[in-house]
């Protein structure tokens, strides 16, 4: 089963980004963040989203 949701210490993982990174693009617009409650989440297609617009590649086995 693949993850639709990543914590953002997953997300940090798997972009390779720092958090801060992950929070200034969402300050800029250019990364969602989803509100579960209390606690942020990053869509997988969202971050798949904003790695494509950076030219960044992950890992397709994460």
């Amino acid at each position: 089963m693949t993850k639709r949701f990543f914590k953002i210490s997953e997300a940090v993982e798997y972009s390779g980004h720092s958090r801060s990174v992950l929070y200034e693009a969402n300050k800029r617009g250019a990364l969602v963040f989803t509100k579960f409650g209390g606690a942020t989440r990053i869509e997988k297609a969202d971050l798949d989203a904003y790695l494509d617009a950076t030219g960044v590649k992950t890992d397709a086995a994460a």
